[in-house]
């Protein structure tokens, strides 16, 4: 693949063809170190890739439609009506995406996705997904969003769980996350949103985001577009936590950046424990697991918790946990029973 100018229209098309050449085989070692390289060299280059990448799937997805779906008439000699394969269109797509160096995933996107896109996660699953607008949305266990692109705005809905979101910068577009009762406005920023019970955390490592009641900030995007203050919306900035309990103003708190990266630890799929509780850090294990951790010992919730765990790795955890805090685990069934082996003094 010969170098091309670096504008945006040019690394689009070089990602584009990219996806194509990945996507027929595996790469030979010269053509991996050169894919390596090509990403290496620009920051733009990554994202870039896991655009054209999410706009490939569609492609497939659009190209597994018309495949299923489109038979031919009959013909006068009456021969069987045959469907037309789904890969052969797929591969005239990948043509014309190499050839002309374009990226049709904005076409597929609309035909795919008119209203709405209702994206989950299972227990244990961490996933990322890219947006058509060049933003993403990586999902932690047990998580669900839906996700609305328009040409006026991009609105997304947790539904459940906890989602990280990397926004790409557009102005004229606001990127809203509805989280129960409470909206985060957010352009250009990266920053996670947690549902538990009826409280809504939002942590920010990036930029700022704005976090009010849905109604007050979606009045304030409709009125204008101005970032002067508006009453009963609170700003939080990067390294800045905001814990929205319901019928309460949002407390917003800062937040060192290990801290931070700590809290999204899971999008590595790791847990981190800095001295909660038992309690806790079996609650959050407990999100990643079918299997379930239940402590019997009222008096050994309470003890403190340090280290760093793989999210399914409920053995791990309950192994390191027995010996640490001279606990004993009974299996019973899909249950885990700690308590202490032996009562302190």
């Amino acid at each position: 693949m010969k170098p091309m100018p670096t504008t945006v229209e040019t690394i689009d098309e070089l990602a584009a063809r990219w996806v194509v050449r990945v996507d027929a085989g595996d790469l030979s070692a010269d053509e991996q170190r050169e894919f390596d390289a090509w990403l290496r060299a620009d920051s733009r280059h990554l994202g870039a890739y896991v655009r054209a990448r999410a706009q490939w799937i569609d492609l497939d997805r659009l190209a597994a439609l018309y495949g299923r779906g489109h038979a031919q008439p009959h013909s006068p000699s009456c021969e069987p009506q045959r469907m037309t394969p789904a890969v052969p269109r797929r591969r005239l797509l990948a043509a014309a995406v190499a050839g002309m160096g374009i990226l049709v995933g904005t076409l597929s996107w609309t035909m795919l996705h008119r209203d709405r896109q209702d994206i989950s996660s299972g227990i244990g699953e961490v996933r990322r997904i890219a947006l058509a607008d060049g933003s993403s949305v990586v999902l932690n266990t047990n998580s669900e969003v839906i996700v609305e692109l328009t040409t006026q705005r991009r609105n997304i809905r947790l539904v459940r769980g906890e989602a990280l979101f990397e926004v790409a910068h557009d102005k004229s577009r606001p990127f809203i996350v509805e989280a129960h009762d409470t909206g985060v406005r957010a352009v250009g920023t990266a920053f996670s949103v947690r549902l538990e019970g009826t409280q809504v955390d939002v942590t920010v490592t990036e930029g700022v985001v704005e976090v009010a009641e849905l109604k007050s900030l979606s009045g304030a995007v409709s009125r204008s577009a101005s970032t002067a203050p508006v009453d009963g919306i609170r700003r939080v900035a990067a390294h800045e936590r905001a814990i929205i309990a319901s019928a309460a103003p949002p407390v917003v708190q800062p937040v060192a950046p290990a801290e931070a990266q700590r809290r999204l630890a899971w999008k590595d799929g790791m847990v981190s424990f800095e001295g909660e509780s038992l309690r806790t850090a079996v609650s959050e294990i407990n999100r990643h697991n079918r299997r379930q951790i239940v402590i019997d010992d009222p008096s050994l919730a309470s003890v403190p918790v340090v280290g760093v765990f793989r999210t399914t790795d409920i053995d791990g955890f309950i192994a390191a946990a027995a010996a640490a805090l001279n606990a004993r685990a009974t299996v019973d069934g899909d249950l885990i029973r700690l308590q202490y082996a032996s009562h302190p003094e």
